[in-house]
C-alpha cells in the first residue's frame, strides 16, 4: 500500500514547487504578529489628541538608513545541519509545554481574571 503511494508520488516529477503556499515559520509569524499589533495600536489610538504608540523598531521593523524595513525573522535563515531541524517526540512535547506556559503568562493579568467565576453553578460534575 505504502509503495503504491511512493510510486504515484515519484511519477508526478515535482520539479517546480511554489513555496509561497507554505505556512510561515514560528519566528516569521511572530514578527508578522508584532507588526499587525503595532498597526492596530496606531488605529485604536487615532482618535486621541496625544496618542501613545510603541516604537516600530521593537515591533517587527528594522531602522536602516533612516528607513523602516520588515524584520522577517530572528535567528539563522537555515540550520547548519538537517539534524538540527529534526525533533524527537520528547523534544516536541517539551516545547509545547513552554508555549502553554507563555500563553498562561499572557492571560494571567489581574484585569482579565476579575470577571471569571470559578464556582459556576451551571456546570455539572461528571
Amino acid at each position: 500500500m505504502m509503495s503504491d503511494v511512493n510510486e504515484a508520488f515519484n511519477r508526478k516529477k515535482m520539479r517546480n514547487f511554489d513555496a509561497s503556499g507554505l505556512p510561515p515559520c514560528k519566528s516569521e509569524l511572530l514578527q508578522q504578529f508584532l507588526r499587525a499589533n503595532y498597526i492596530c495600536c496606531i488605529w485604536n489610538n487615532a482618535h486621541l489628541k496625544n496618542s501613545t504608540t510603541y516604537e516600530p523598531v521593537n515591533n517587527g521593523w528594522i531602522l536602516e538608513n533612516d528607513e523602516y524595513h520588515f524584520k522577517w525573522f530572528e535567528g539563522d535563515q537555515l540550520p547548519n545541519y538537517v539534524s538540527e531541524s529534526l525533533k524527537t517526540v520528547s523534544e516536541a512535547g517539551e516545547e509545547d509545554d513552554v508555549d502553554n506556559d507563555e500563553f498562561r503568562e499572557w492571560s494571567s493579568s489581574d484585569d482579565e481574571n476579575e470577571n471569571v467565576n470559578i464556582n459556576d453553578d451551571n456546570e455539572e460534575d461528571f
